[in-house]
């Protein structure tokens, strides 16, 4: 005995040499298709294989809603056939020629990969070449697959570990997608239908979204020959996408608790962790070794979770207690979890965690506790990276989440990780306001009677019905008598009541600005029986309004700062002591000759003063500064346009509809929909005493802003160089009437739109301002694009960067 194990020493010794030399990940050859496809080739040629990995970047993330499971079923049924691998010869192939195979779906990536002879290269090439653009899909093999995507599905469902980290993970991610449960739910996978299949395979697979590793004893110069002739002929069709980083940051912890049938509590505390590209990931890795233990950066070696070493922060607070972190795209999920008898104290358990991790972010760990740290991090790095197929892997994998220039230099960035990196990480994630807690308890009463749900929608039975009787639409302005309009509206028990006050007024129910520039509205709505209260309320609230104080301080959101600015191009009005209504609107299943006496003897006769404010010049062009940093700046245009009861405004109207409205116009479409740079824009006309101002204001990412004013810039040009056309001039008048009819449809809607014709155009029936929008002519819309693109751009940027205000936006502030 003595002697062998001395054999075995020696033998270890003189393995050493040998293990000096770890694959090479940086010796990776990294090109790129003209298709997009990236390809990646290792040469390592101690053995005589080949592996080869092909990573999607695509998964669970980008499944629909109600087919939440569908990038899972799709790795299914990629196994299935092919144009050139019929029935299963997919993997069959690879058998026969004494390989193995495997395919995986996780939330950022659908991968497959294989290892062979290095002489099948071409097979496994081919293979997935067919994968990649050749898949048939057939119908018939839907169903099949079905039950066993559920089969596997009701194997992770039967383990309780599994069912609380996917309620904990829900219950942590409010939006990101990050949130689902990649294998999906029975109801969605027994949903999913062939068309779905063949559209995510028609969205989200192809050669941009693909990555081929090849590792092995292989030549880079004919892997790269044959890939080219294997996947160059496809056309780039599907195109990689990451979720938006929409997830709000949250303050304050979150809770699961599910109960079931288990003996011990189960528990899963989540943080948040960054994503594997994040410079803070090297000390992130560090941390989790001295949280817990380190269990490197690969997928398939972290095994669910990795227990706590000797000497860890966490060790001994849960006799099974451990930490899994994993690569993500995108920002994702550091766990600390583990069991504990049913009778344990959770609180006790969370607070001893949270005090272990607490004192990790309390000062910085010394120079012994560090150099261990970093050390055991390396070591599971080189476990990582152990065969072929381990590399093809790893490579395959962190470029398909975009981080490999990360994994190549990791080794050193380990290495290069201090005490200070390593604190920082821990009170910048691991905060007890930003944790999930999830816990899994034994259900002590029994399990509660199941609650049932329809399988399917019922059928209603036949009946008669009641026809309803005969009736006159109900019709708009039918009770407008002098500066009182009242409409009776059936079609809601409820009842609105406005009264615009001409000046700017400050009282509880005031709207200053409204219905247009150097006006307030007073609007109160209930139910019919709260007439007389609603009425009480608004003859109080005019009583005690004041004359506004002029607007001092600036707001520091982009949006409402454009709309000051907005403001501010109209001239301060007169406003007198006493406020008086000039107009009166009401809604509601009322009859104008009961309640128009009401009106008058609480409110008096309105006047009618029409006091709009004065448009003042334009002074040009105006940026604006905001120190803090935003999420979304602005942009935002100006131009003088006549007043709403000029009797050219309809044709700026619908200039204004042709050049930008929501998300559509000339400017929607090529600023949203062809090029992405924003989501809406929101177009105003308003109304001033003598002139009108028409107003863009458009929200935008920071990094987008330069590019959409460009196109602004670029649209107005256009909007004069090539003027409207009939077809344009046809939709728009379709749309101006149709709103008309449509927009203003409950009875606040109703008396609004009355408000803000009685200060505009005026008050006029839907036939009439059929007429006169109809009798605009295309030549009088061709004449409005020289002046409408003659106005001031406005630019609100935001961040701690050295910017100055423009004199323009101090004038147009009125300082």
């Amino acid at each position: 005995m003595k002697k062998f194990r001395h054999g075995l020493l020696a033998l270890a010794l003189t393995l050493l040499p040998g293990a000096a030399h770890a694959i090479d990940l940086e010796n990776v050859r990294v090109s790129h298709l003209d298709n997009g496809l990236t390809l990646l080739v290792l040469e390592e040629h101690a053995r005589p294989v080949v592996s080869v990995q092909t990573a999607y970047k695509t998964g669970g993330r980008d499944d629909p809603e109600g087919r939440m499971g569908l990038a899972h079923f799709f790795e299914h049924m990629a196994f299935r056939s092919s144009k050139n691998f019929p029935g299963t010869s997919l993997a069959g192939d690879i058998y026969a020629a004494g390989g193995e195979w495997h395919g995986y779906t996780w939330s950022d990536i659908i991968t497959f990969f294989a290892t062979a002879p290095k002489d099948d290269l071409d097979l496994l090439l081919r293979i997935e070449a067919d994968r990649l653009g050749r898949l048939t899909l057939d119908p018939d093999d839907v169903e099949a697959e079905t039950g066993a995507v559920i089969s596997e599905m009701n194997g992770y469902a039967n383990d309780p570990a599994t069912v609380l980290f996917d309620a904990t993970l829900a219950a942590a991610f409010q939006v990101h997608p990050y949130r689902k449960n990649t294998i999906g739910f029975e109801s969605d996978v027994e949903a999913i239908t062939h068309q779905d299949i063949v559209d995510f395979y028609e969205k989200r697979i192809g050669p941009k979204t693909a990555v081929l590793a090849v590792a092995g004893d292989v030549d880079a110069d004919a892997v790269e020959a044959r890939v080219k002739k294997h996947f160059g002929k496809f056309k780039a069709n599907a195109e990689p996408q990451l979720p938006p980083p929409s997830e709000p940051d949250l303050q304050g912890e979150k809770r699961v608790r599910l109960e079931g049938d288990v003996k011990n509590k189960l528990f899963r505390i989540a943080y948040p962790a960054p994503a594997a590209s994040s410079e803070d990931f090297p000390a992130f890795l560090v941390l989790q070794a001295l949280a817990g233990a380190s269990s490197g950066v690969s997928f398939l070696q972290n095994d669910w979770g990795t227990p706590a070493a000797d000497g860890s922060a966490l060790e001994g607070i849960a006799e099974d207690i451990a930490t899994w972190f994993i690569a993500s795209a995108q920002p994702y999920v550091f766990l600390v979890q583990g069991s504990a008898s049913a009778d344990a104290d959770e609180a006790k358990i969370e607070t001893a965690v949270q005090r272990a991790l607490d004192g990790l972010a309390a000062a910085p760990v010394n120079a012994e506790r560090l150099a261990a740290a970093k050390r055991a991090v390396k070591r599971e790095l080189i476990f990582d990276v152990e065969t072929t197929e381990d590399a093809a892997h790893q490579l395959a994998y962190f470029e398909a989440i975009g981080a490999l220039d990360q994994l190549l230099a990791l080794d050193d960035k380990v290495g290069a990780v201090s005490a200070a990196d390593v604190q920082r990480a821990a009170q910048t994630y691991l905060n007890a306001d930003r944790r999930t807690l999830g816990w899994f308890v034994p259900d002590e009463d029994g399990a509660p009677k199941a609650i049932s749900a329809p399988e399917k929608l019922a059928l209603a039975q036949e009946r008669p019905g009641k026809a309803a009787p005969a009736r006159a639409p109900d019709q708009q302005y039918a009770a407008t008598e002098g500066d009182i309009a009242i409409v009776p509206s059936t079609l809601s028990p409820t009842i609105s009541l406005r009264a615009v006050l001409p000046g700017l007024y400050d009282c509880g129910l005031c709207s200053k600005n409204d219905p247009a520039p150097g006006m307030t509205g007073v609007a109160a709505k209930g139910l019919l029986q709260d007439f007389d209260p609603m009425l009480h309320d608004i003859e109080d609230a005019i009583s005690k309004a004041k004359p506004a104080a002029s607007a001092s301080a600036q707001s520091n959101d982009p949006y409402t700062r454009l709309e000051e600015i907005f403001a501010a191009r109209f001239a301060p009005v007169e406003t007198s002591g006493e406020a008086a209504p000039a107009f009166v609107a009401a809604a509601g299943p009322v009859d104008a000759e009961d309640y128009r006496p009401a009106i008058e003897h609480a409110l008096g006769a309105p006047n009618g003063a029409r006091r709009l404010a004065a448009l003042t010049p334009s002074k040009g062009d105006i940026r604006v500064h905001i120190p803090e940093d935003k999420a979304q700046t602005a942009l935002g245009y100006m131009t003088s346009a006549p007043a709403l009861d000029e009797e050219n405004a309809l044709a700026w109207r619908l200039a204004l509809y042709m050049f930008s409205h929501g998300y559509g116009g000339r400017l929607g479409n090529e600023a949203i929909s062809k090029r992405g740079l924003a989501y809406y824009v929101s177009a105003d006309y308003r109304s001033g005493a003598d002139a009108g101002l028409v107003t863009l204001n458009i929200g935008v990412d920071p990094d987008k802003q330069e590019a959409l004013l460009e196109t602004l810039k670029a649209e107005l040009k256009r909007f004069v160089a090539e003027p409207p056309d009939e077809a344009e001039l046809a939709e728009a008048k379709r749309h101006l009437i149709g709103r008309k009819i449509s927009a203003a449809q409950s009875n606040e809607e109703i008396t609004a739109a009355l408000a803000h014709d009685w200060a505009g155009p005026g008050l006029m029936t839907i036939e009439d301002f059929a007429a006169a929008v109809n009798a605009v002519t295309l030549g009088e819309v061709r004449a409005v694009p020289p002046a409408f693109a003659d106005g001031d751009v406005v630019v609100i940027s935001a961040g701690d960067e050295n910017h100055g205000t423009d004199e323009s936006d101090n004038r147009s502030q009125g300082e």
